[in-house]
């Protein structure tokens, strides 16, 4: 399984949360071995928390995380998934990132929140860490506490078995990908240097 952290262009948003984060992500999505993923959006057909097995592919604007899992813990992560999908996006957590002060004790559902509570749950990754974290907070928890994870750009496919664009903005919609899409994979991007610490203020 992995992580896909989004880091294009984005619209005011996504460009609000990597300014105030302090960082070039501005979502993340959970992907399982077998192609279904796990987000939450607050715009676009897929608004709200879902469960989608469409085998998106994605372009040079999502940076991987790969995850070492056994199917066990896939199955527990899919089981645990199945209590929080159809939640509505959180807008109110979201802000609440981004305003640290504003309910502070409040259990947020947002992309990178829900995300962090799976592996939480399923893998026991990241113990006692608060859930409010950004994308950017989450991207940082794995170079500073898994340093032997593999981080690199997606894989661009010539053929994707999906129908989701894979340039589209997070989490994608329904246009079909047309030739001038498919690049070659791009070289991969160095992970920036960090000082181990982690951040619990951000989305």
């Amino acid at each position: 399984m992995k992580l896909l952290f989004y880091h294009g262009p984005g619209d005011w948003v996504g460009k609000a949360i990597r300014f105030l984060t302090q960082g070039p992500y501005s979502h993340v999505e959970l992907q399982f071995t077998d192609g279904c993923r796990f987000f939450a959006s607050g715009h676009g057909k897929y608004t709200g928390t879902h469960m989608i097995c469409d085998r998106k592919v994605y372009d040079a604007d999502w940076d991987q995380v790969l995850i070492p899992a056994t199917e066990q813990q896939e199955e527990a992560a899919e089981k645990y998934i199945s209590h929080l999908t159809g939640f509505p996006f959180d807008f109110r957590g979201m802000i609440g990132f981004m305003i640290p002060f504003l309910d502070c004790r409040r259990k947020a559902r947002y992309c990178s929140a829900i995300v962090l509570d799976v592996l939480q749950r399923a893998l026991h990754m990241f113990p006692g860490v608060p859930l409010k974290t950004s994308p950017n907070g989450l991207h940082r928890l794995f170079i500073s506490r898994h340093s032997l994870v593999i981080s690199a750009p997606a894989p661009v496919d010539a053929e994707p078995s999906s129908s989701i664009s894979p340039k589209s903005d997070p989490p994608g919609d329904t246009s079909a990908k047309t030739a001038s899409d498919v690049a070659s994979p791009p070289e991969p991007r160095p992970l920036a240097a960090t000082d181990g610490a982690h951040e619990t203020r951000d989305l």
